[in-house]
This record gives structure tokens, sequence and C-alpha cells, in this order.
């Protein structure tokens, strides 16, 4: 049997990717603040939640596509809708099944492409027509247009990120992003100093779509052995197959699909709801907490990710000692990281804003509330993706009641009792804690026969090994 194992260069490339995502939004966010009206970074913010929403129609289709890549390349000649048939892994590679494989998804993301492209023409058009009412429209139409053609390249070409992941290459999925993120840095920061503003911060979203989806297709090309693999499959792939892997996947993605959904509607979506409660110009100042608050959490959850497709071919391994070492090292690894990274956004980073828009009034009470929230929410996700590599997801109802029960909380605590932006990050950790925050942790302690204190306990004593073989 075929075995996927992160490398160092995967945890480092991670790391960077990750750096280099926050970096560039940091570097970016200053000249937004300087070049764009209050109103026009609002609209900027309302602009990117929309993308983020539009992306959610792959509707779990990537990580479930990844993840039977994974099984296929670690020896599985046969899926199930449980995933990985363990009794068909055995040595060597279908290289059939794993051409049908990608072929699907390429047909997939092509489909969903096109229906995003025409939600986002209509219906997303006809929203920003309403949230932007009062701002002069050429270059909020251009902006969104140039917004429309990124998200349907990022939609259409998903597949080769898709498939990256699959091959367990984090550093070549990562390499594309910092191509793409420079890109967007680069025409972004030029075209807005040129006063091009709204329209110009757009066509740098848009190089970063283009770039990172054609560098994603030439780090595929490296994969030579793969490559010539699946070259040597002559046989067609039939309209018959497809449909056999779409069904057969869609059984988890669609479940998946639903739990995104859940968390979009648990944070990207605030920066909508805000923009209806708070108005433009404190959306603004809400979305720039919440992009720093995004940051930390996902720079402290890049080493826990890294292992994402070693932990699933552990799993169609049945190798239950590596599946303990991958989610007790990421749990704690991932908490030491979170809390130095707030510290130093707190510290260092919030205090500079006003020197940037001197009418920003930055919340540091607000701002801590806010990533205590998203530091529970990002345990269990990370909790919840370590289950589903065991292509199970009994979370799913779990997610969905509690995005709900949040946006519940949030109308009546900015709509009735006026409670601003506090009111956002108080109902929406209320509605997790109730449940998400602590069944999901057990619910995977179960499975691996573990506590959570065991999980701390282990992951410390794995980071002491990790730190002294480093010092000799």
């Amino acid at each position: 049997m075929s075995s996927i194992n992160t490398r160092k260069s995967d945890i480092v490339w991670n790391y960077i990717g990750t750096i280099v995502s926050m970096a560039s939004g940091f570097v970016l966010l200053p000249l937004l603040m300087h070049f764009l009206s209050s109103s026009e970074l609002g609209l900027w913010y309302v602009y990117v939640a929309l993308s983020n929403f539009a992306m959610l129609f792959e509707f779990g289709f990537n990580p479930t596509f990844a993840r039977n890549i994974v099984y296929v390349i670690s020896g599985a000649q046969h899926l199930s809708i449980e995933g990985c048939d363990i009794k068909s892994v055995q040595e060597g590679i279908d290289w059939h099944l794993l051409n049908t494989v990608i072929k699907a998804s390429k047909v997939i993301y092509a489909i969903l492409a096109v229906v995003v492209l025409a939600l986002l023409s209509t219906i997303g058009s006809l929203y920003i027509s309403f949230v932007a009412s009062g701002m002069g429209s050429f270059d909020i139409w251009v902006s969104w247009g140039l917004f429309c053609a990124s998200v349907f390249l990022n939609l259409y070409f998903l597949w080769s990120i898709t498939v990256l992941r699959g091959y367990g290459d984090i550093a070549g999925e990562n390499k594309a992003v910092v191509i793409g993120r420079a890109a967007q840095l680069s025409v972004s920061a030029i075209l807005l100093l040129l006063g091009y503003g709204l329209v110009g911060a757009a066509i740098g979203y848009l190089a970063n779509a283009i770039l990172l989806r054609l560098s994603a297709v030439v780090m595929l090309r490296k994969h030579k052995e793969i490559e010539k693999g699946r070259h040597s499959d002559t046989m067609p792939v039939e309209a018959s197959s497809i449909r056999e892997i779409f069904l057969t996947i869609f059984h988890v993605a669609w479940r998946d699909g639903l739990v995104q959904l859940a968390v979009y509607a648990s944070t990207q979506a605030m920066s909508i709801l805000s923009s209806i409660f708070l108005g433009l110009a404190e959306t603004g100042t809400y979305s720039i907490l919440l992009q720093f608050a995004n940051a930390i959490y996902n720079f402290a959850s890049t080493y826990p990710k890294s292992f994402f497709p070693a932990m699933q071919s552990a799993f169609a391994g049945g190798d239950m000692e590596r599946q303990r070492e991958y989610v007790s090292t990421g749990i704690v690894g991932y908490w030491g990281l979170f809390a130095i990274g707030t510290a130093g956004v707190y510290i260092f980073v919030l205090p500079l804003l006003p020197l940037f828009k001197p009418n920003v009034s930055v919340d540091y009470g607000l701002f801590l509330g806010m990533c205590l929230y998203l530091a529970l929410l990002q345990q269990h996700s990370i909790f919840c993706n370590y289950i589903i590599s065991m292509n199970e997801i009994p979370y799913m109802c779990g997610y969905i009641a509690a995005a709900a029960l949040g946006t519940v909380l949030v109308c009546l605590m900015c709509g009735v009792f006026d409670m601003g932006a506090w009111g956002i990050v108080l109902g929406q950790a209320f509605s997790q804690i109730v449940y998400n925050n602590w069944k999901w942790p057990m619910y995977l302690c179960n499975k691996l026969n573990m506590t959570y204190r065991g999980i701390v306990v282990e992951g410390i004593r794995n980071w002491k090994g990790k730190l002294t073989r480093n010092r000799r």
C-alpha cells in the first residue's frame, strides 16, 4: 500500500503560504483604508463576503474529492459512499480510477462555476444595488463585474488545487497561493496608488485568481511519476463512470457543503449582516478586526491542517497510533500559535490602525472577544476535519443548528437590543458554546480511545521531543 506522509517542506510551505496570505492582506489594508472612503471600504468587505459565499457553492466537493484522491493514491481500488473501501486497499495505484475521479472533478466544477456566475450576475447585483444605493455607480459596477469574473475562474479551476491536495502536495498548493497573493498585492497596490480605487483593488483580486490557478496547474505537472502513470491509462473515461463517482462522492460532499455553509454563516456572513445593522462605515471597522482575528486562527491552524492528508492516509492504512500523534501534536500546536498570534496583533498591530485612518475607533475588548469565539470555533472545526478524515460527518446537524441559532441571536441582539458589533460576536459565540465547542472534541476522543486531557499531555510530550531533537 502506498502512503502519504507530511514532509517538512509541506509544513514550511504551508506556513509560507499562510504568512504571505496574511501579510498581503495586512500590507493591502492600509492602502485600502487610505485610498477608499469609509463607505467604499465597507463595500469592499461586502464584495469579499459575497465572493466567499459564492465559493461555498463548491459545496463540499473540494475536500471530498481531495480525500478520495488520497485514498486512490494510498492504494484503494474501489471507492464507496463511506469513502475508502479498506478491503480493496493494495499495493499500486488504479490509474483509471484516479483519472475518473479527476475528470469528474473537472466536470462538476465547470457546472458549478456557470451556475454561480449566473446567480452573482442577478441576485448578487440586486444586493449590491441595495447596499450601495447612495454611492456613485460606474466604479461600483465595474469592480463588481471584475469580482464576478474572479469567482468564476476560482471555481472553474478549483480542480487543480483539489488534485494537488489529493496528491498530498501541500507545498505545491501553497507555492501557488504565494504566487497568486503576490500578484494581487502588487497589482492592487500600484492601481490604488494611481487612483483607480475599487476598480484597482478588484483588478488585483482578478490577478490573484488567474495566477493562482495557472500556478497550480504547473505544480501538478511536476508530479512526473503520477502523471506518467495517469497517461499510461488509455481507457476513455465514460459519462457513466463520472456519474458513478459523482453519486459516490456526493453522499458525503453535500453534508460537508452544508457544514461549510454553516461555518460561513458563523463567520464571514457577519460582514453582510453588519452592513444591514451597522451601516457600511461601521461594517468596515468591524470587518478589519474580523480580518485580523481570521488571520490569527488561519495562522494557528496551519500546522494541524498540514497533516490532514497524512491523517487520511493513516486511516486508510488502519494506523491508530499515527492518528493519535497527528491529533495531539496538532491541537497543542494550534493553541500555542493562537496565543502568540493574538498577543502579537493586540500589542503591535492594532495601535497602528489610527495612523492610516484617524477616524477609526479600535475596540480592543471586542477584538479579544472575537478572538476567543473564533479560537473555540476553529478548534472544534479542526477536530471535525480529523473526524471527516475517517469519512464520516456526524456533526452536520450541529453546525446547521448553531448557524441558525446564531443568526437569530444576532438579529435579536443587534436589531432589537441595539448591542452593535458586540451583539454579532456574543450571539454567534453562545450558539457554538451550547453544543459544538465541546461535543466534537469529545466525539473524536472517544473514537481514538483518548481524553482531551490525554491529547494535551501527549501533545506537549511530542512537542518537547521535537524541540529537544531540534536543539541537538
